[in-house]
């Protein structure tokens, strides 16, 4: 009797392995094909992404740059159109010194050089000189008088640049006061 047992035994285990043994040698084949087939290069034209973060756009942007300053608070960075921008401050009461700080960045992604023009004023006059920095040349804005001064840059093709804000003060001021900067994309050249 253990004969008929151990038969009746093997004949349940042979229907039951026997699939099993046949999926699994089946996937052995399958699995590595399909991974061929989904590392194929694909040879479609790709459609134009949107993804966070990427710019397939051909203009100027203007981003703020942001971070803490004791005397530059409040930032803001509007976008009126798209040729301008308004960035406002809060400069706050300060002591006779001169500060500076990087407000906003403009990347060219053109083919062109672009002109951009600029305008900031304060609403008191303080005796404070306030000008902007880019790569290193200093451009007036505003001087210790309240008289200010249009200025204008000129961005070379699929470049960037940082534009700082500095305000030299010859006395302390005891209360802070609201900067309005205008940035105006002019023309392409």
């Amino acid at each position: 009797m253990p004969n008929a047992n151990a038969q009746k035994f093997k004949k349940v285990l042979t229907l039951i392995v026997e699939p099993l043994a046949l999926g699994v040698l089946a996937l052995l084949f399958i699995i590595p094909t399909i991974t061929v087939m989904n590392l194929s290069p694909i040879t479609k034209k790709l459609q134009e992404l949107n993804v966070l973060g990427t710019n397939t756009q051909s203009s100027v942007s203007v981003t703020l740059v942001g971070g803490k300053h004791d005397i530059f608070a409040e930032e803001n960075l509007n976008k009126v159109s798209d040729t301008k921008y308004d960035y406002t401050t809060k400069l706050s009461k300060r002591t006779a010194d001169s500060y500076s700080k990087p407000i906003i960045e403009i990347k060219n992604n053109t083919t062109e050089a672009q002109k951009i023009s600029f305008y900031g004023q304060t609403q008191n006059q303080t005796l404070s000189n306030i000008r902007i920095i880019i790569d290193d040349v200093t451009y007036k804005i505003q001087d210790d008088k309240g008289q200010t001064y249009p200025q204008e840059i000129t961005v070379a093709p699929s470049t960037k640049v940082v534009v700082f804000l500095s305000i030299e003060s010859l006395t302390g001021v005891q209360f802070s006061e609201e900067f309005d900067l205008q940035i105006k994309l002019t023309e392409n050249l």
